[in-house]
């Protein structure tokens, strides 16, 4: 095989194939490599519930969201992009209670104040929207809840709070409390009431979405197969170009055959680690192949599938391909990751899984509607 004249890649590479994930090639992976699959599903809950779990979501706290980085240069004026709001509008119901275009609008303004240096696109706008209304459901109807069991706060933990807001803005924003207050129509009662309530909420979702260890644990065990690992080498032969694109069929045929060649090689007992060195073009050529430990998810599909069903020590029987050729694959090794690796990862993902169930089964409960007009369709 001709030489590559560039360094090899590894082709898995997640930093250079965004539809890839490949484990590191060194042990120390192991100790950080917590099941992909669980990871996956840990982002998709954690990005739900911020939209609509903030410990302190009072207007105030949005306005510290940016006001790092627009800071003291940001106009006094709201910019052109900003929105205007019909006061009287509903935007959401809580039952009978109302969320109106007058109570978005204070939430919203000190988001355009920030933003106005850029030009906020209606998308961004209608995202930003999506999640304060979010905010403002989950608040009401968690402190609501909260209200029923007899859960609060001190009137000294909420000075504390607001105090701690006010000297923010002032560092951030350059702007003194009543100047804010001004700025934004606000008064200090209405941002204490606002987050109050959402302190009050927070506090009751803590309370009611605690995973104990007992729990996790047995989630664990239950869901052994999700925290299997496995130990695998290959060995590449490309059939893409230096620029990513397809070789010609021809060409892939030509490779195929050379591919082949090397398999019957691997298959005979040859040493695979001297085979990958010296006719793999991936990066973990230099290590005879070995991509370490990896989990599900963490690979091409057909390369993923090909590695689990393997046994340790055996040598694929035909060739798989990806977008990026020809894989002879081997496995060495199999493990499940420990409960203590998997642990703090997996505590979160279930609070998060109580946390939503706990505020869908809420949201029944109160009846909550968001007017269309204000509905995310089918972009989040």
């Amino acid at each position: 095989m001709s030489e590559e004249k560039n360094p090899k890649e590894n082709i898995l590479d997640e930093s250079k194939n965004s539809d890839n994930v490949n484990s590191k090639k060194d042990d120390v992976s192991d100790e950080k490599n917590t099941d992909n699959k669980v990871k996956k599903r840990e982002v998709k809950l954690n990005n739900k519930t911020l939209k609509a779990i903030v410990a302190i979501v009072a207007v105030g706290a949005i306005c510290l969201g940016g006001g790092y980085v627009f800071g003291k240069e940001a106009g006094r004026k709201l910019p052109a992009t900003s929105k205007h709001y019909n006061s009287s509008e509903v935007v959401a119901t809580i039952g009978d209670k109302k969320i109106t275009g007058e109570m978005l609008r204070k939430r919203m303004e000190p988001l355009f104040y920030l933003n106005a240096k850029t030009t906020m696109t209606d998308d961004e706008i209608r995202s930003y929207e999506s999640n304060m209304i979010e905010t403002m459901i989950t608040s009401d109807i968690l402190s609501s809840e909260a209200a029923k069991e007899k859960i609060s706060i001190t009137n000294d933990q909420l000075d504390a709070q607001y105090n701690n807001l006010m000297s923010s803005i002032e560092s951030a924003m350059g702007m003194t409390k009543e100047e804010f207050l001004k700025q934004f129509d606000l008064t200090e009662k209405y941002i204490k009431d606002d987050m109050k309530k959402e302190l009050v909420a927070s506090k009751y979702l803590n309370e009611k979405s605690k995973v104990t260890d007992k729990e996790a644990e047995n989630y664990y065990n239950k869901n052994k197969n999700n925290y299997l690992q496995v130990r695998a080498s290959h060995i590449l032969i490309k059939t893409v170009d230096d620029k990513g694109k397809q070789v010609s069929n021809s060409k892939k045929a030509e490779l195929k055959k050379e591919a082949e060649e090397i398999l019957k090689k691997a298959q005979a007992g040859e040493d695979f680690a001297t085979l990958a060195k010296k006719y793999s073009e991936d990066s973990s050529a230099e290590s005879g192949g070995d991509l370490g430990f990896f989990g599900k998810g963490q690979m091409v599909e057909s390369f993923e599938k090909a590695a689990f069903a393997l046994k340790k020590g055996e040598v694929s029987n035909k060739l798989v391909e990806s977008d990026y050729g020809y894989h002879i694959i081997k496995k060495t090794d199999e493990k499940y990751q420990p409960f203590e690796e998997v642990k703090s990862d997996l505590v979160s993902n279930l609070t998060s899984e109580k946390q939503n169930l706990l505020i869908q089964n809420l949201k029944e409960k109160y009846n909550v509607k968001i007017t269309d007009k204000y509905q995310m369709k089918a972009k989040e």
